[in-house]
């Protein structure tokens, strides 16, 4: 399987709210092919220095709605900060993950306990 492949699947399980398994029976694809496809391209691609793999959206990270404007407090009450960033990770045994969006430190704070 190519990394287009399976990022296609991984992207039609997300926006139409089924599981990569039943994606993958619909294909008739076996489990076992399709994640050994993922983890060998994946394995390939961090040990390419500054090189990274576009993951689905199925990581299991969610964030509340963005907050769009935080010019001012209003009424002494604090509205959260929204900044683009670009964070990029290296585990211990070199997967490498850069994620990129509108964050607040509330944000930061998921992705980080997400990470223990």
């Amino acid at each position: 399987m190519t990394l287009e492949e399976i990022q296609s699947i991984e992207s039609y399980c997300s926006e139409n709210g089924i599981t990569i398994k039943q994606r993958l029976h619909e294909l008739n694809i076996s489990e076992s092919n399709f994640y050994y496809a993922r983890r060998a391209l994946t394995a390939r691609q961090s040990t390419s220095e500054g090189s990274f793999i576009q993951l689905g959206s199925a990581s299991g990270l969610t964030f509340p709605e963005p907050v769009r404007s935080a010019s001012s407090s209003r009424k002494g009450k604090n509205v959260p900060v929204e900044s683009y960033m670009t964070l990029e990770l290296r585990t211990e045994s070199g997967t490498a993950m850069r994620i990129q969006g509108n964050f607040t430190s509330e944000h930061l704070g998921i992705i980080m306990s997400s990470l223990r």
